[in-house]
């Protein structure tokens, strides 16, 4: 009984082994075939993504000039001096 779960198990492994293998060599392969393509045409390749996900979403109109910063007030400026610093 322990050799059949040890042949199964190793069946399994080598199985799992393969597949991964073979997706692997496949994304290589697409890769390297849409780089090729992309240099033979001298066309960059077109990445952009949505980010609205669901198409039949309704646009929302944009919320405007929005800032959003941490201000602080600056006083006392000392004008900095023209000469270069000391060496030491």
């Amino acid at each position: 009984m322990n050799l059949v779960r040890f042949l199964i198990r190793l069946l399994l492994i080598v199985f799992g082994a393969i597949v991964g293998l073979g997706l692997f060599v496949f994304a290589v392969i697409a890769f390297l075939s849409f780089l090729l393509f992309s240099l033979l045409t001298g066309r960059k390749p077109n990445l952009q993504f949505r980010v609205n996900k669901n198409p039949w979403a309704t646009r929302q109109a944009p919320a405007g000039d929005v800032v959003d910063v941490e201000a602080r007030e600056v006083r006392d400026v000392k004008p900095l001096p023209l000469q270069p610093p000391e060496q030491r």
